[in-house]
């Protein structure tokens, strides 16, 4: 794919997402019918009218958004206001949200997704934490950093707020997700300031809204199947019944993710959705331990058959995510179990490849011949199993 070619293709697909009342499951029935992004905006209207839930009013509205939607002049204001562009082929895009059944073709971020990231684990709870809720969320979030996993949440009041609080504090990486755009003001009010130190700890702000849109009841459930799809497993700490991290969790389920439930009180309406999720097969978390028993290797969605070296990079492209180079948190406090004996076959091949005196992270991915985002995150998992240790993230040394 040309250069001009590939800018286009973009273009369209950009166009696409920006377009109002097509969601993702609307936006995926249009792309399995025409095929691409620019042929749905070459079909008629007639043609347009053919997918499930196209009408008229609808169909109007794409056939229009050529001459409407001034791409050139979004990508502009997108720049100005600091929000980046991540499509699905860039590889900061993460590998895991790729595998759900209606991912985002398009996430606008502020701030960075590093390699690092594609170890998380989304914690999600009630917006009315109770005591013991915020302590179980603290002690819990410490254990993860120490683990190396980031910690994916939704900036909501409540369990998910302290969750990202006990990250920052932990000194680990986190990152929320938006049920509206980056361009508006923050919601709940009361976050604006948990999200700026988000971004100043390197963290980042994502979501799949276009910038201006605003927060409404229908955005929020949609935004949680991301906290879900970006993460190996869901930990919900505090929720009723009915509650958002219930339905975060029944994403996740659906997605083929773990989940884990904390207990808490039998008595107590805060946990009596942590409970449920027990009874309904829903993994009972008490440490760090119990999540590293149930996640035993890096999934088959970040294997080298999941990269595709030949699609252009993101820096060839304005707005797209950068090119990204390993980095890692110091590795201290390593949580061991028996299940790090289980080994991938890259993991063995890179543990083969790492000489007694050790070598750098860049000489490791050229003796491997594994690409710098696969290889950093496979070095974390093989981290937590304590196999190998990074000093300072870039030189590489087995234990």
């Amino acid at each position: 794919m040309t250069d001009l070619r590939h800018m286009e293709h973009r273009k369209a697909e950009l166009r696409l997402a920006l377009l109002s009342g097509v969601g993702p499951r609307l936006r995926q029935r249009l792309l399995e019918h025409f095929g691409t992004a620019e042929n749905v905006f070459r079909a008629s209207r007639a043609q347009l009218q053919q997918v499930k839930d196209i009408g008229e009013k609808l169909s109007q509205a794409i056939y229009d958004a050529v001459d409407k939607i001034n791409i050139d002049a979004e990508l502009e204001r997108f720049r100005q206001l600091k929000i980046r562009l991540i499509f699905m082929n860039d590889p900061e895009y993460p590998p895991l949200l790729k595998e759900i059944y209606d991912p985002p073709s398009i996430l606008f971020v502020k701030g960075k997704i590093l390699p690092e990231d594609f170890i998380s684990l989304a914690v999600v709870g009630t917006r009315h934490a109770t005591h013991y809720g915020q302590r179980q969320t603290k002690r819990l979030v410490e254990e993860f950093v120490r683990a190396k996993f980031s910690i994916i949440s939704g900036l909501a009041r409540g369990i998910d707020a302290y969750a990202h609080r006990a990250a920052l504090e932990a000194g680990g990486r986190t990152i929320a997700v938006l049920g509206h755009g980056l361009a508006v003001n923050i919601y709940p009010p009361e976050n604006a300031g948990l999200a700026e130190n988000i971004l100043r700890s390197g963290g980042a702000l994502v979501t799949e809204f276009s910038p201006f849109t605003t927060p409404s009841p229908g955005t929020f459930p949609q935004r949680n199947r991301i906290i879900s799809g970006m993460s190996l497993g869901t930990v919900v700490v505090e929720a009723g019944l009915r509650s958002g991290a219930s339905i975060t969790a029944k994403n996740a389920s659906e997605q083929g993710r773990e989940v884990f439930a904390v207990p808490g009180p039998v008595d107590s309406r805060a946990s009596a959705g942590c409970h449920k999720l027990i009874r309904d097969g829903a993994k009972l978390i008490e440490s760090v331990e119990d999540v590293l028993d149930e996640i035993t290797s890096l999934p088959s969605i970040l294997s080298p058959s999941s990269a595709n070296e030949n699609e252009p990079t993101s820096s060839e492209i304005p707005f797209g995510g950068e090119r990204i180079s390993a980095s890692s948190r110091d590795a201290e406090q390593k949580i061991t179990r028996p299940a790090a004996l289980q080994l991938s076959d890259l993991e063995k091949k890179i543990i083969a490849h790492i000489p007694s005196e050790g070598c750098t992270v860049d000489l490791l991915a050229q003796r491997t011949e594994t690409p710098i985002h696969l290889l950093v995150t496979t070095l974390t998992m093989l981290e937590m199993k304590r196999l190998v240790k990074r000093s300072h993230g870039q030189q590489v040394f087995k234990l």
